[in-house]
């Protein structure tokens, strides 16, 4: 039996705001479940234990809300900031009167899409778990998770099976070419691991020493309510804010991956995201996507611009960083990450509340919102993306990105083109007042 961990703290925001403002994983509407609800839906059944799950003492209340009854779910609460690698460790210390139990932990603000390729993925960690494995699961498509890493495996992840890992990547590190090229031997982290508890406890003791103590007082000295633990605030505190795969997985040499999008490819998903924005005609965005109807229907030589790309790359040198040229504004940072024949790479990082008009382009563009949530405006139209989502702007039009958040807003534009080498400085002006509907 797996005994599901999910991790529904937020280290950015460790309590809801004063108008009610929750994180993003605990948000729902009428008919829509939370990203959080559904990931405890997808670890529940016959096979699974009764879920624990581990939030901050303000957010508790919220948890236990959106978590259907009769689940018995197991709350532990952190007093203060959610701290990641401490909070799975506070789980695993639950448990360490059953070594040889399995657990599989996941963030509450993991985006599962099909619960049938979670089954599959998790059918094949289970042996290698027993085993002595950690299995983390990741993914080929670039919808990477916020906070999780990049996991750089032996060989071509096939078939759901474990793959050595020889490398693993922070989040936020930045990637280079030479990593960059390996991309068949990449996968990006769920932040969905599947282990033993005598594993985990013995990986937390030889590698985060300093953090195994306190959490280990924290938890033996907790007070215990009906159906949570508060951990003691006192040891708590001196655990540092750190992920597991900082803290832990980095170091380790018993790691394995399993790839859970085995049928993904790059170029469905692009035509798939194509899809999907086109029957957004109905919700009246019809001006927009009748551009990329059209366009759609077009002759759409992917595979060349690929190989353009690719080419381009490898007459880089290897050692030399993503990042080549960054420049500061009064809004945020622009950064230009890769120019080669026919497209260009560039990241963008808007401050809360700013807003930056961009100038017509000559191809089509692909924006990936990487952190936070923009608007992003094509003409009359003004249109929504939530971080791990994107959306493609029609040539020729020239568009407006504004920051609704309270936190810095981080975005991937990536142009491909037929076209020559273009320059990536297209920022024309710059508006710091408040975005449209934001009070």
């Amino acid at each position: 039996m797996l005994h599901p961990i999910i991790l529904a703290g937020t280290p950015l925001q460790s309590s809801p705001q004063g108008d009610g403002m929750v994180p993003m994983h605990f948000e729902d509407a009428p008919g829509l479940r939370s990203r959080f609800a559904n990931v405890v839906r997808s670890l529940t059944g016959d096979v699974f234990a009764a879920a624990t799950v581990v939030t901050t003492q303000a957010l508790a209340e919220v948890a236990r809300k959106q978590v259907q009854v009769g689940t018995g779910m197991r709350l532990i609460q952190e007093p203060e900031q959610h701290k990641p690698a401490a909070a799975l460790l506070s789980a695993v210390l639950t448990l360490r009167e059953h070594p040889q139990a399995l657990v599989v932990v996941a963030p509450a603000s993991a985006d599962i899409d099909d619960p049938c390729l979670l089954d599959q993925a998790l059918c094949h960690a289970i042996p290698a778990a027993q085993q002595g494995q950690i299995v983390m699961l990741g993914q080929r498509s670039s919808r990477a998770v916020p906070g999780s890493a990049t996991l750089e495996v032996a060989s071509m992840p096939r078939d759901n099976v474990p793959i050595r890992v020889d490398r693993i990547l922070p989040s936020g590190r930045q990637t280079t070419l030479s990593h960059l090229l390996k991309g068949n031997h990449q996968l990006s982290g769920l932040g969905i691991y599947v282990a033993r508890v005598d594993v985990l406890l013995a990986a937390f003791k030889d590698h985060a020493a300093r953090l195994y103590l306190p959490v280990k007082n924290a938890t033996d000295r907790a007070v215990a309510t009906n159906d949570s633990l508060l951990l003691d605030p006192g040891a708590y505190r001196r655990a540092k804010p750190v992920s597991f795969e900082k803290a832990v997985a980095a170091k380790s040499k018993n790691i394995v991956a399993i790839q859970t999008d085995t049928a993904w490819h790059q170029l469905r998903a692009w035509d798939r995201d194509a899809a999907r924005e086109t029957r957004s005609v109905a919700r009246g965005f019809a001006d927009w996507d009748a551009d990329l109807v059209e366009e759609a229907a077009a002759a759409q030589p992917y595979a060349a611009e690929m190989r353009e790309v690719y080419q381009s790359f490898g007459a880089v040198d290897a050692d030399q960083a993503l990042a080549s040229e960054r420049k500061t504004f009064d809004w945020g940072i622009q950064e230009a990450l890769a120019m080669g024949p026919g497209f260009s790479l560039q990241r963008l990082e808007i401050h809360p509340g700013a807003a930056v008009d961009l100038q017509a382009g000559p191809s089509t563009e692909h924006w990936i919102v990487i952190q936070g949530s923009a608007l992003i405006g094509s003409g009359q139209n003004m249109r929504l993306v939530l971080d791990n989502q994107s959306a493609r702007i029609p040539v020729g039009r020239s568009r407006r990105v504004e920051n609704p958040g309270a936190s810095a807003l981080c975005m991937v534009q990536l142009r491909v083109a037929p076209s020559a080498s273009q320059n990536p400085d297209t920022l024309s002006k710059v508006n710091r007042s408040s975005p449209a509907g934001v009070a």
